[in-house]
């Protein structure tokens, strides 16, 4: 059971918070509450917090950073020591018409993909997505309100934030981070 740290962007709340929590006997630590307005903010949060977590016996626990997904977040965690993270990010931008890619987000609502024949999301992704559908299928099945485009869209969205954090394992693997 992890506990849940909180204390906002104050750095002595956020203190007290760790040291009260990291006193009873967690398996480890989760990193929640208000983190900053933007991922600026909770890069910096995680800046002078993070060091605390390397302190004794709190080093030999796992850091979970709650509710965070985006690209440029979970980079710079990982670099300041988050193990885990879970979010609603990689769905919700699949509910909303947004894949990710190696090469940037594509807004599949955009009418320029409904001729997209043969292209894939992603060049360079494995999934069972990219490997069958194209781009101008996946256009048509938003645009219809299909239901298969929203499993779709999902099943490649989190196959990409996989791959994402399996190079971030091997990075830290390789001592990179």
């Amino acid at each position: 059971m992890y506990c849940v740290v909180h204390g906002g962007v104050d750095v002595e709340l956020r203190t007290k918070s760790v040291e009260y929590l990291s006193s009873l006997p967690f398996d480890g630590y989760a990193i929640g509450g208000s983190l900053g307005k933007n991922s600026d903010e909770l890069i910096k949060l995680l800046t002078w917090m993070m060091p605390m977590f390397e302190e004794g016996h709190r080093k030999e626990k796992p850091r979970h950073l709650l509710g965070i997904a985006d690209e440029k977040s979970i980079l710079e965690s990982v670099k300041h020591g988050i193990d885990t993270f879970d979010s609603c990010y990689p769905t919700r931008l699949s509910r909303h018409g947004t894949l990710l890619t190696r090469s940037g987000k594509i807004h599949i609502k955009s009418g320029k993909h409904s001729k997209s024949y043969g292209v894939p999301i992603d060049p360079e992704c494995n999934c069972k997505v990219c490997q069958h559908y194209d781009r101008a299928y996946l256009w048509h099945l938003y645009k219809a309100n299909e239901p298969l485009y929203m499993q779709l869209s999902t099943l490649h969205n989190i196959h990409y934030m996989n791959d994402l954090m399996s190079q971030q394992r091997q990075a830290i693997l390789d001592g990179k981070i």
